[in-house]
């Protein structure tokens, strides 16, 4: 039995005691390390998305996209860039990885694509039926 490991993309928070607020951006997988060893490197390769989110803490995980009120307290701009680099150069990266057996997943993979195969050949051969009776009505 053959285990493979994946990782989440991950989540970079930081904290406003001010507020109680913890401030977030989703970053992809092992790239806010790269972003933290050259910071020249595009947000747009780093972030899934330019949006902060934010959340109270000890309120059972319930976020939501922060407010600009919010933005302009905790980080005096607005700005989602400059807030995004902000929380990647100070905040504190969560992730996390587990494990899927291959054998019992391969085959459900395995199968689903040979099914994806069947469907994507049976369209390409009627598509070209269809091209091949529309020349015939010329000639």
């Amino acid at each position: 039995m053959t285990l493979v490991t994946f990782k989440t993309p991950e989540r970079v928070c930081w904290d406003d005691d001010a507020s109680g607020l913890t401030f977030f951006v989703v970053a992809k997988s092992d790239s806010t390390a790269t972003w933290r060893a050259a910071p020249t490197t595009p947000l747009e390769d780093i972030v899934n998305s330019m949006d902060v989110f934010s959340f109270k803490r000890n309120s059972k995980g319930i976020c939501r996209v922060a407010s600009s009120d919010e933005l302009q307290s905790a980080f005096k701009t607005t700005d989602l860039n400059t807030v995004a680099k902000s929380i990647l150069s100070a905040g504190t990266v969560k992730s996390r990885s587990f494990e899927i057996e291959v054998d019992s997943q391969a085959a459900t993979a395995m199968s689903a694509a040979t099914n994806a195969a069947s469907v994507a050949t049976t369209a390409a051969t009627t598509a070209i039926d269809g091209v091949k009776g529309y020349l015939a009505s010329f000639w």
